[in-house]
């Protein structure tokens, strides 16, 4: 049986009748924090205590075979399933699970496994896919489920101010790294807890921590647009609302770094999704122009010359920044 995390909400009650749970995904932060919460949930929070948890690293796996299988049947003094950890488990040590499997019965210990790795064709994701005992939680990102999220929002009790919040809560969920996604939910659930008012727009951009990038993003749109009316006319607001000049760099810089993850790997690989902004849809729409307007050599060259600006500027005063800070961002029109 196949899980999206994103589409969990908690674990009570989820694996109680299974063999193995594997745990599967490329932030290892995560799924030690998850095995643990259903660690709890299955054997109880003091079961570390009462030494009803066996942990085994992945190099210590098959020197300790007959240990683990012997662990199964293991009964406690006191009450509670027995937990089998088994962490960082590598795809070519799959035949542990198939043995654990086999010899499981109901009630044994439950046994879960945490691994980074997990090729689409090999002999384990067969097994994962087909067994009815073995359950695999994928916590690879997975477009973020519309009826999902407005069921979950529903059960909060928050409503939303039409369809448009609803493609920007979308949006945001899709291109915000998961850690960071997890505590804006929280902080926006906090705000809306003694609001009845629909939840609007501006209500997501201002909870939003990364709501400086949204807010922001017009002058790294001019640079990208090579627009040099725009640009200049945001300079000149930006240092009017007192921003610093080392500020306004370093988003365009964090910008062009981000369009160029994502020209090299992909608007979906993992390399990107970590850095990728919070955009709403009509931002992401210009991404897409830009990336068609920027080749990979381009998009290195603007970088390297928003390092240098960013190295002048830290070795100058602040009476010359201003006019090195729109130098080298007019330059880059230019490439």
């Amino acid at each position: 049986m196949i899980y999206y995390r994103q589409q969990i909400n908690g674990f009570a009650g989820l694996f109680d009748n299974y063999s193995v749970v594997v745990l599967q995904g490329e932030n290892y932060n995560f799924l030690l924090r998850d095995a643990k919460i259903i660690s709890n949930e299955i054997a109880g929070p003091a079961a570390d205590k009462e030494m009803r948890i066996n942990s085994y690293l992945n190099q210590e796996i098959n020197g300790k075979k007959n240990e683990i299988i012997s662990c199964l049947k293991t009964k406690s003094f006191f009450s509670g399933r027995q937990i089998i950890m088994l962490n960082d488990l590598s795809e070519k040590d799959y035949k542990i699970i198939t043995d654990i499997d086999a010899e499981w019965q109901n009630h044994d210990a439950l046994t879960i496994v945490t691994m980074q790795k997990l090729s689409q064709n090999s002999e384990l994701k067969k097994l994962l896919t087909s067994s009815s005992r073995i359950a695999l939680v994928n916590y690879t990102r997975q477009k973020m489920d519309r009826e999902f999220l407005k069921r979950n929002l529903a059960e909060e009790g928050i409503n939303l101010d039409g369809e448009e919040v609803l493609e920007t809560l979308i949006d945001f969920a899709n291109f915000t790294p998961e850690d960071i996604l997890e505590n804006e939910f929280e902080k926006l659930k906090l705000f809306k807890l003694y609001d009845n008012k629909p939840l609007s727009i501006d209500d997501v951009i201002n909870i939003a921590s990364v709501n400086y990038e949204i807010k922001e993003l017009s002058l790294a749109v001019a640079v990208a647009e090579r627009n040099m009316v725009e640009l200049e006319k945001k300079i000149s607001a930006f240092f009017s609302q007192g921003k610093s000049p080392l500020s306004i760099l370093q988003f365009v810089s964090a910008y062009f770094y981000k369009l160029s993850l994502i020209k090299t790997y992909g608007p979906n690989s993992f390399e990107a999704r970590r850095e990728y902004p919070f955009l709403i849809s009509s931002d992401l729409e210009k991404a897409k122009i830009h990336l068609k307007r920027w080749s990979s050599e381009q998009l290195t060259q603007a970088i390297n010359s928003l390092t240098m600006s960013d190295l002048k500027l830290r070795k100058y005063p602040s009476l010359y920044q201003r006019s090195i800070l729109t130098q080298y961002l007019l330059g880059i029109l230019e490439i």
